[in-house]
């Protein structure tokens, strides 16, 4: 039955037959595009007009003006190519009607202004294809976490632990070989665990940007998997009033959610703009498709301010935000003893199933980050400091009225500075250089009275980049290069007692050289080789103990090596004005691939658990990415997606664990005639997962036990990971979705959608959900979400 669905989803995909939402499109764009030097038409530049994934690639007239009716995002970027002119990039805050764009080319210059430069002096990576998620689908996505918004994007999946923590993943990788910048700051939290989300509020973004290459030459060591840039729209420069009032209700954990922005500017103080952003989130215990999730609650409470002011090539920026969330973690996967391990492994439903309850009762992770961010650019220098302090206690169901005290306390403060120039272009060249610096101190908090999970340390870290552009109309080519040094302080106790303090010193050069190609026909080619490293974190080190959120015991490594990774990504990008093309493929190897290898299971004082240790291996991981979406008709609109990856242990030649999936997400919309509604439309789709057939081997735990009471070694013949269970089936899962735009006076508008996720109430276990082994996923989930604009 699966195979015959999977085999009807591939063949919607291939006819094309699915959409995405179309948005309330009020704006016209009437552009003339003209010399700096002498004020001359410059007649057949090629002009490209960008809505985050959505590009118009059109050549002006003879005249030198072009036309765009039909635009649907506020925010745009213009490009502008012509021989002998230099590149024109910019970015745009449209009004509604008609917007009058002059746009002058310099003469024998080629520059570059990337649109994230403007907004936090991050600079995009040319070479690698950088995707986007707009304003308007971070509103459909709305109440969701920062890894399941990040989903929508091919080759994008979600690491879960259960149904309220998830992370995300890029082409296989996740945590910490993933780098988040946070409103132009390095996020850092305890990010090592992978039952450990990111402390960011999704409404605090205006966009959200990745970067799926190694890119680890511009943003740092660790981006071995790629880069998220969590942008928030810029700030107001004019005297303004503003704001953003968003509702969400679920059914599934009856959720609901409310996000307040407010912003403007100051009368008499042209260039002075202000910020202000609250988050309430309430759930309860979610449903799979026949029972309840026990202790899957959420609540959130966030806020942030921002203040800045900008004039001609110099500004300056605060910004402060404040993360404070309690999750709760599935009741089922905290077990008593090494029988019902056993039982509620091979179960079909979870031990314990309790009455709906948006109580979040032991297990359940507290956890809170404040951000504190400072920067200013003169010209082409900028500079910027950031303070986080990151707060993560985990709470157990403890014995002796203990419950109440956390059994995992940490506190990590980190202090980060950046400083960045972003020269001009002399010639055809553009040269980027910066430096690095971050200092981190993890405290454990003594009043958990057990041995700490990964003991105390310090941080420090520096680090510097080059990156040389070569600018033609017809292509660009890259080349950077980038020096990192890491110093590790560690504090523990052994188990005498005695206080040590091993010191570890991580360094390595990376580099990336590619290419962009601006090829007939609206046909782009981008290219990138890039290399990238990630020294072991504290934890993959000095790991000990039970690991509480993780449900598992976990034992560290203090003899690994950093991870070294070359990466090499291609994409071929087909761009018309009712058709978006575009196919990845990546080729990743990374010598010293460090990962958790389950190897027993062990009863302690506080309940049975499986036992995993960190390993290293050579690793291989490859895949490709297709999207396409296609307009055949006003009222008709298509969109599909499908990533293919593979991966391997290259020194056993054997699967390694919890890799993703492939799987094809299609879907097809019909947009109703406009009246005083504008938007009107219905959509249903489907999202078609494959089994995980590269999967290890497979040993349960009756077998561990029996191999531990009778002291054999499950490594002395197969010295491959193996996993203690089948991994779940294949399954396709429908979804039905619709919504309107509602204008109103002076600009206002109410934007209403409404979802039904997982339509048919498929009973299903995800691959990387890490409590597969205990429970199914979530069932049927009817939302509505509004977003007002004043």
């Amino acid at each position: 039955m699966l195979r015959a669905l999977l085999l009807t989803c591939c063949i919607c995909f291939l006819l094309a037959i699915p959409i995405k939402a179309q948005k309330y499109c009020p704006y016209e764009i009437a552009g003339l595009v003209i010399s700096a030097e002498n004020g001359e038409a410059i007649p057949l530049a090629t002009v490209e007009i960008q809505e985050g994934n959505k590009k118009q690639t059109l050549v002006n007239e003879i005249d030198g003006t072009f036309k765009v009716t039909k635009v649907c995002s506020s925010e745009i970027s213009i490009i502008v190519r012509f021989v002998g002119f230099q590149k024109f990039e910019k970015k745009y805050q449209l009004k509604n009607g008609i917007n009058k764009i002059t746009i002058e080319l310099k003469v024998d210059v080629k520059s570059l202004d990337d649109v994230t430069v403007e907004e936090e002096k991050v600079e995009e990576i040319v070479s690698l294809k950088i995707e986007e998620i707009d304003a308007e689908a971070l509103r459909r996505s709305a109440g969701a976490s920062l890894g399941e918004a990040l989903t929508s994007i091919t080759g994008v999946n979600m690491l879960q632990t259960g149904p309220t923590i998830a992370k995300p993943v890029i082409h296989g990788l996740h945590s910490n070989r993933i780098l988040i910048l946070n409103n132009g700051i390095r996020q850092e939290g305890q990010q090592w665990g992978q039952e450990h989300a990111p402390e960011i509020d999704p409404f605090v973004a205006n966009n959200l940007k990745l970067i799926k290459g190694a890119a680890a030459v511009k943003y740092g060591p660790d981006a071995i998997g790629g880069v998220i840039l969590v942008n928030p729209s810029e700030l107001p420069s004019t005297a303004s009033f503003s704001g953003k009032i968003n509702t969400v209700g679920a059914s599934n954990s009856r959720l609901y959610a409310t996000s307040v922005l407010l912003e403007g500017g100051v009368r008499g103080f042209e260039g002075f703009g202000w910020r202000v952003q609250g988050t309430f989130k309430k759930a309860g215990d979610s449903q799979a498709a026949d029972y309840r999730l026990t202790n899957t609650g959420v609540e959130e409470r966030n806020f942030s301010v921002g203040l800045g002011f900008h004039e001609d090539d110099k500004g300056v920026e605060v910004f402060y935000s404040s993360f404070d969330s309690e999750l709760g973690v599935l009741r089922s996967a905290h077990i008593g003893n090494l029988t019902d391990l056993e039982r509620a492994i091979e179960s079909d439903r979870p031990l314990f199933i309790e009455d709906f309850s948006y109580d979040i009762i032991n297990p359940f992770q507290d956890v809170q980050h404040q951000l504190f961010k400072a920067n200013g650019h003169i010209g082409d220098f900028s500079l910027q400091y950031g303070f986080q302090k990151n707060v993560r206690k985990e709470f157990d169901v403890r014995r002796a009225g203990r419950s109440e005290v956390p059994a995992l306390s940490l506190a990590l403060s980190t202090h980060t500075l950046d400083v960045d120039l972003d020269m001009d272009a002399t010639g055809n060249w553009k040269w980027d250089v910066g430096a690095s610096f971050m200092y981190q101190d993890n405290d454990n908090d003594s009043e958990t009275g057990i041995r700490p999970l990964i003991p105390n340390f310090t941080n420090s870290t520096a680090g510097a980049h080059v990156i040389s552009r070569y600018l033609e109309s017809k292509f660009e080519l890259e080349i950077g290069i980038r020096y990192d040094f890491k110093h590790y302080l560690i504090k523990r106790f052994d188990r005498n007692n005695v206080l040590q303090k091993p010191e570890f010193d991580f360094s390595n050069v990376t580099g990336s050289a590619g290419a962009i190609f601006f090829l007939d026909n609206s046909w782009t080619l981008r290219t990138n080789v890039g290399t990238a490293w990630r020294a072991p974190h504290v934890n993959e080190l000095f790991s000990e103990g039970l690991h509480h959120g993780a449900a598992a015991l976990e034992e560290g490594n203090d003899q690994l090596v950093s991870e070294k990774s070359v990466k090499w990504i291609t994409s071929l990008e087909k761009q018309m004005s009712n058709m978006n093309l575009s196919v990845s493929a990546y080729y990743n190897i990374i010598n010293d691939y460090i990962f958790l290898r389950p190897e027993s299971v062990e009863l302690t004082i506080r309940g049975a658990f499986p036992v995993f240790r960190y390993r290293q291996t050579d690793a291989l991981l490859y895949g490709l990415d297709i999207d396409l979406d296609y307009d055949f008709s006003e009222k008709w609109k298509t969109n599909s997606r499908a990533s293919l990856i593979n991966a391997k242990d290259r020194t056993l030649d054997s699967p390694l664990i919890n890799i993703p999936t492939s799987h094809i997400e299609s879907s097809v919309s019909y947009f109703f005639n406009e009246s005083k509604l504008k938007n009107v439309y219905a959509s249903v789709g489907f999202k078609a997962v494959a089994e995980q057939k590269n999967a290890p081997r497979v040993i349960s735990i009756a077998d561990v036990l029996e191999a531990r009471n009778n002291d054999v070694d499950l490594f002395a013949n197969d010295p491959s990971i193996f996993d203690f269970i089948d991994p779940p089936s294949g399954y396709v899962n429908f979804a039905l979705s619709g919504g309107f735009d509602w204008p109103m006076q002076n600009g206002h508008v109410l934007n209403v959608f409404v979802s039904v996720d997982n339509l048919l109430n498929n009973s299903y276990r995800d691959y990387l959900n890490r409590f597969r082994y205990y429970a199914d996923d979530l069932g049927r989930n009817v939302s509505l979400k509004l977003s007002y604009t004043f």
